[in-house]
């Protein structure tokens, strides 16, 4: 007989779907809402759909990288065989298990790929279709800058500038830049890199992607969720020992999917450490999403006497050490860039403002500053007190801190490939609705099948009467 702990509500979970049936439906109308809406945006702008394939990506990659940081967690947790997080576990479980309704979002960015007009990733074209545009009109991909610049002391591409397309009189789609790929970049596309981005293999990739995040997902939230009737202590042991095998699997696949989704949006540009780079964007995202998740829920009336402020204070030491960690891996890739002065890939960051060079200062550049101070060095000094940690309220304000910037910062990587200006507006806000409903909908649909906190679960006891020291 399954053993439960009394220090849980017995009926959570009766309480939990009265109270989420109405939310669910309200998530349900904003997610319709979001996608109508942005859709019809889209249709109305004269840059076609390259304003809301690109404002979808960012959305999408958002909730995405919440899932799978909330994915690594539990897989960590088993792994280790930690104690504290049992309590806290559950709404990580279930955060991982809205995996197949994102594989189901990932449903326009395929569309993207498939139509071969190249709105989103410039490679999606056919070869030499963009090699021929640029013949035709002189144009540059978005973002080039002067021949002979620098970014931080590195020579950058040297092509023409997009203000000097513009100048010329080039059309510009409505202040949405054309996808243009740039001889150089079409030469390496065509010699080196066709085989590997390119449509069918892309969409393959992704579906063996999806297939290893979603199995992983459901398998563990399974096996938990069946403790919870059985009592077995077995399933603990099989989680475990399924999680060592299954991080490396995840490390392999969320790097090359950092890869092919953001990074060939800007086939040309390459660096090693990007997909370490959003890991730990999706880690910090995941612990912020789960310190919110859990107090909400406190705030209704559920798990009041599961998660105390030993959970919240070990929580918020591990979003401060990811937010220091991913300064680190942000400053590293940045670092060894500026100091290789290679043309191919100093180019992205004059792109983004990241630049010392003052003829790149532009909007983007703004943005880069605030991600220094927003994402890194604020959140950092903000958390460093052991009574910000284990005060909820204040916890709960740099949770949705970090939030905030990590959407800035995945914006700062997509948006800056439609070119230089700024863009920030209905379709960003009308597609990140549309997406924070389908995941809000399937988390909860989700958590009300079973208990908020694995009952059973052998170490419990333990979560419960944990204290830090």
């Amino acid at each position: 007989m399954a053993h439960v702990n009394h220090n849980i509500d017995p009926d959570d979970r009766t309480m939990l779907t009265a109270r989420v049936l109405p939310v669910i439906k309200y998530a349900q109308i904003v997610a319709v809402a979001g996608f109508v809406l942005s859709l019809a945006v889209g249709a109305m702008t004269d840059g076609g759909f390259t304003r809301f394939y690109h404002a979808y990506l960012v959305s999408f990659a958002f909730f995405l990288s919440i899932a799978l940081g909330s994915l690594f967690f539990v897989m960590i947790h088993h792994l280790t065989r930690a104690g504290w997080s049992v309590a806290v576990r559950r709404v990580a479980e279930v955060c991982a298990a809205t995996m197949p309704m994102m594989a189901v979002c990932f449903a326009p960015i395929a569309v993207a790929v498939l139509v071969n007009e190249a709105e989103l990733y410039p490679w999606a074209k056919p070869v030499g279709h963009d090699a021929h545009h640029v013949a035709d009109h002189g144009a540059a991909k978005p973002g080039a800058v002067e021949p002979g610049a620098t970014t931080g002391g590195a020579t950058a591409v040297e092509t023409p500038s997009l203000e000097a397309s513009h100048a010329a009189g080039e059309p510009h789609n409505g202040g949405v830049s054309p996808s243009i790929v740039d001889p150089h970049t079409e030469d390496l596309l065509a010699a080196k890199k066709r085989a590997y981005l390119n449509p069918a293999f892309f969409l393959s990739r992704f579906a063996i992607y999806f297939a290893a995040w979603t199995g992983l997902a459901l398998w563990l939230w399974r096996q938990s969720t069946q403790q919870d009737k059985t009592g077995d202590a077995a399933h603990s042991h099989r989680m475990h020992s399924a999680s060592a095998g299954g991080m490396w699997l995840f490390a392999v696949t969320i790097t090359f999917g950092a890869f092919d989704l953001l990074m060939s949006l800007s086939p040309g540009w390459y660096s090693t450490i990007f997909g370490v780079y959003f890991f730990t964007g999706a880690v910090v995202a995941a612990f912020a999403a789960i310190i919110l998740i859990c107090a909400g829920l406190q705030r209704l009336g559920f798990l009041t006497r599961t998660i105390t402020a030993e959970h919240y204070h070990d929580l918020g030491k591990y979003l401060l050490g990811f937010v220091f960690f991913w300064g680190y891996i942000a400053f590293s890739q940045y670092m060894l860039i500026w100091y290789a002065n290679l043309p191919e890939t100093t180019f992205w960051f004059a792109q983004r403002g990241a630049s010392t060079h003052p003829a790149h200062f532009s909007g983007w550049s703004i943005v880069s500053i605030a991600l220094v101070l927003g994402h890194f060095l604020i959140p950092f000094l903000g958390l460093m007190s052991r009574h910000v940690k284990r005060k909820t309220t204040s916890l709960v304000f740099w949770a949705a801190w970090v939030l905030v910037f990590h959407w800035i910062d995945l914006w700062w990587i997509v948006l800056p490939e439609l070119g230089p200006a700024v863009r920030f507006g209905v379709p960003e806000v009308a597609t990140f609705l549309a997406v924070a409903g389908v995941f809000a909908a399937t988390a909860l649909r989700i958590a009300k099948l079973n208990k908020l906190v694995p009952v059973s679960d052998p170490r419990l006891p333990e979560s419960i009467a944990f204290e830090n020291i």
